[in-house]
């Protein structure tokens, strides 16, 4: 299966507590079966600013991290997001045009551009 969301991308949250709330994807991660395969159903994304749960880090050694209470964002399943276009919360597609595999808005037909990774 094609993951359609990647990285740096503006996504909304459409399922669960978050719901409404939009941000940048941060990581994309797919997991792996037992033979080495990705699976489908195990994508989850990374949404800045959204499922934020709260982390409790005892100190270890001498090294200086952060200790105490720590917020950070949990991962959301991919099914629960959905890419944000010209016209809003939007599907994607992926049609040929020439040479090149270029993303859609579901909705309105327009081209969506990559996001810059940089």
């Amino acid at each position: 299966m094609n993951v359609k969301i990647s990285r740096g991308d503006e996504v909304e949250v459409i399922a669960g507590n978050d719901k409404g709330r939009r941000g940048a994807v941060q990581s994309v991660i797919r997991k792996k079966n037992k033979d080495g395969s990705y699976d489908p159903n195990r994508v989850y994304v990374i949404v800045a600013g959204a499922n934020l749960v709260v982390k409790h880090q005892k100190a270890t050694g001498r090294v200086n991290t952060q200790t105490g209470r720590i917020e950070m964002e949990a991962p959301i399943h991919i099914s629960n997001v959905a890419l944000v276009g010209t016209s809003g919360a939007t599907r994607v597609g992926n049609r040929i045009e020439g040479e090149d595999r270029v993303r859609f808005d579901r909705k309105t037909g327009d081209p969506l551009p990559r996001p810059d990774n940089s």
